[in-house]
């Protein structure tokens, strides 16, 4: 698998998201970045998860139940999978690549509401995507076209390379809610830089949502 195949696949993505109706700049990059994380995970693929939501079997039992929302079920249920994945592996009160906060994610949910029915667009690009082996670092093309340049690039310093275990902490310094917006794009591509070292086995990266009482008190 080459990282361009996977680049494409990304650019293509966000193409079609904007195309449905989704204009933030970093939901474009957040959305696409969970959809090509599921997809390279899915069964067929890397096998990090039981699902083929993504492939073309997956779109066209979903064209069956929901053939006026196809797109937008196909988003959920990837994020669903990707979620459960990642929660299983991670304490509570995480910040991850599938759970950005509940005030993120209630403003996500709400962008995702909006997208507009076209039977004609479909992420096709992610459908073709076969993955058989990965490189470490395999996100960086992915990082590199994400409009991550308005804030910075990910911190590699602010973490070490994933040991045995099933997820892994980014950084000892947590972030309360209120903190994710300002540090969003630095959030996500440390995240997918992170991603970036699971090649034959997966391994959650995720920082700690920090209360604000807690915050406060500190």
């Amino acid at each position: 698998m080459t990282s361009t195949a996977i680049v494409d696949a990304f650019i293509s993505t966000k193409e079609t998201l904007y195309d449905v109706g989704i204009e933030d700049d970093f939901f474009l990059d957040l959305v696409a970045s969970r959809l090509l994380i599921e997809r390279v995970g899915e069964s067929n693929n890397q096998d990090w998860w039981e699902s083929r939501v993504l492939s073309e079997t997956g779109r066209a039992r979903l064209s069956e139940v929901t053939p006026k929302t196809q797109l937008k079920a196909q988003i959920d249920l990837a994020f669903k999978v990707g979620r459960k994945a990642e929660a299983d592996r991670l304490p509570d009160d995480s910040i991850s690549l599938f759970s950005f906060g509940p005030q993120m994610e209630s403003r996500l949910t709400a962008a995702i509401e909006e997208i507009k029915s076209d039977d004609e667009l479909t992420l096709e690009a992610l459908e073709d995507l076969s993955v058989s082996t990965l490189d470490e670092g395999w996100t960086a093309g992915v990082i590199a076209e994400t409009e991550a340049n308005i804030s910075g690039a990910p911190d590699s310093d602010s973490f070490q390379e994933p040991g045995d275990g099933e997820s892994f902490l980014l950084n000892e310094n947590g972030y309360t809610q209120d903190e994710i917006e300002p540090e969003k794009w630095r959030l996500l591509t440390t995240l997918l830089q992170a991603y970036g070292y699971c090649t034959d086995q997966l391994r959650v990266p995720y920082y700690s949502l920090e209360s604000e009482l807690k915050s406060e008190n500190a």
